[in-house]
């Protein structure tokens, strides 16, 4: 005779309650973000945020000592709630990872009128269900931490501990330390000193750090040339645009069935022209453009065309080399190989320091992360103003703490190895 099929909230619960208190987690949510929208973090900031966290942790203790022998405790500290809040929380990182990211502060009317907008996927880290999940979770993962402790302790615990304490002190510092994250920009021109940041709102504030930008310098790669429609300005072909990177005087390319030769190059030129006129002359000076000047061969053109291509500056227009009524050569902005501030930087306590700032080469000062952010785009390579993202973030020791304790958990498993069963 077949049992009876066991009742949904029948103990002992399996994984059906789990998935419905995951699934009950996010609807709540879900509610609280259509109602109040994203969550302002300005409100959890330094103390609220310290206080918050000692009374979270101070909830699960109370909770472990005061029922952890009750069904319901020990069930959230078991695998049949585990997988499931697991499962809820990898779905919104999933969305995470495909929806595109604003930055905190973006008001609802500047996001894209889309229905990912409502439930907070475009600032996934601020919402309500993303939130509530990870706190979820992390109640799961301090509850089968504490269950761990009544049981005959070894020293194979170890690695349990230092990944299950690592990812808990990691997850709550990292939820807890983005209210006290600190992101400002900085622009300053080369000789002068600057030590107010602006705020994402636009707020000004004064630093404990200024810096001093001595030089500013941008290296860019090697002029192309490419075929353009007159009519679009759309380079050709439409299907797969071709280019061509400037190699020497006297080389040829083709390019969507013309046949172009370089016939002479200027890496700083200056270009004087009116309706009648036109000079490409060599000039070592702010604002010199770069300059080709090309031979354009077209099947059924009967005679090449001959002249120069630039793709100006803030100084000079840029020139195009008409083949004929449908096309043109032209040459797009050059692109930027590496852009590099030269900066000193003063502290209230009187230290100075010098350094070379570049992308994904940040500098350390104290707390604070000075980033390469930025120049004056409108003079090019010519900029004399660079812009610069300072961050201060005072939990991300904290988080490091955690992440240090994984990295020993798994290595510590690694080698001690898997437990050796006696036959």
């Amino acid at each position: 005779m077949k049992s009876p099929s066991r009742k949904i909230w029948e103990q002992p619960w399996g994984y059906a309650e789990g998935f419905i208190m995951a699934a009950g987690v996010l609807l709540s949510g879900l509610l609280l973000q259509f109602a109040a929208g994203n969550i302002e973090t300005a409100l959890f900031a330094f103390p609220v945020n310290t206080i918050l966290g000692a009374l979270f942790v101070a909830g699960i203790l109370a909770v472990h000592f005061l029922a952890g022998k009750s069904r319901t405790v020990r069930w959230l500290s078991g695998v049949y709630a585990t997988i499931p809040a697991l499962a809820a929380l990898l779905t919104l990182t999933v969305i995470l990872g495909l929806v595109p990211q604003f930055p905190a502060g973006t008001g609802r009317e500047q996001l894209p009128p889309h229905l990912f907008s409502s439930p907070g996927w475009y600032q996934m880290i601020h919402s309500w269900p993303f939130v509530l999940l990870c706190f979820y979770n992390l109640t799961i993962l301090g509850l089968v931490t504490l269950r761990r402790t009544t049981r005959k302790q070894s020293w194979r615990d170890i690695g349990f501990y230092l990944n299950h304490l690592g990812l808990f002190i990691a997850l709550l510092g990292g939820l807890l330390g983005s209210a006290d994250m600190e992101r400002l920009t900085m622009s300053i021109q080369e000789g002068q000193v600057e030590w107010r940041g602006t705020g994402k709102t636009g707020e000004i504030k004064e630093l404990p750090v200024a810096i001093q930008l001595d030089t500013f310098m941008i290296e860019e790669y090697e002029p192309k040339l490419v075929i353009i429609e007159n009519e679009t300005g759309k380079m050709l072909p439409a299907s797969r645009p071709e280019t061509y990177m400037f190699e020497g005087v006297g080389k040829t390319a083709r390019l969507a069935d013309v046949t172009l030769e370089i016939t002479d190059y200027l890496p700083h030129a200056a270009i004087f022209r009116d309706s009648t006129f036109l000079n490409v002359v060599p000039m070592m000076m702010e604002g010199a453009t770069a300059a080709i000047r090309v031979k354009a061969d077209k099947p059924g053109l009967g005679q090449p065309m001959e002249g120069w291509v630039s793709n100006g500056s803030y100084l000079f227009p840029h020139l195009l080399l008409q083949i004929d009524e449908e096309t043109s050569v032209a040459m797009p902005l050059q692109e930027v190989r590496k852009y590099s501030s030269h900066v000193t930087v003063y502290t209230e306590a009187g230290s100075t320091k010098e350094a070379v700032i570049e992308v994904n080469r940040p500098l350390q000062v104290e707390d604070w992360m000075i980033y390469q952010y930025s120049y004056d785009d409108s003079k090019g390579k010519y900029s004399g103003t660079s812009v610069f993202e300072l961050v201060r973030d005072p939990w991300l020791k904290t988080v490091y703490i955690g992440i240090f304790m994984l990295l020993a958990g798994a290595l510590f498993l690694f080698i001690a190895g898997p437990k050796k069963s006696i036959s």
